[in-house]
């Protein structure tokens, strides 16, 4: 995920497990502060997410209907907060 992220040219802010041994090479810099307002708005994006049944089941049998499902939800979550 971090090497699609840096070809993206996507500043990773990614928390380093601390159950797995340290990979040498990779630099460890964590954004404390930008991380807990960034996974404070992912959480809170999740459990927006999850209040729409259709996608917490799953019903879908394809990822792209599926896919579909979840932008419509963003979009409607985005109308709501824009009220």
């Amino acid at each position: 995920m971090r090497e699609y992220l840096k070809r993206r040219e996507v500043k990773a802010n990614i928390d380093v497990n601390p159950r797995r041994k340290p990979k040498h090479g990779r630099p460890y810099r964590l954004d404390g502060k930008a991380y807990k307002s960034m996974r404070s708005a992912v959480e809170r994006f999740f459990s927006w997410i999850t209040s729409f049944r259709r996608i917490t089941i799953r019903y879908e049998r394809l990822a792209s209907t599926f896919l579909g499902f979840i932008q419509i939800a963003c979009i409607i979550i985005y109308l709501r907060v824009l009220q």
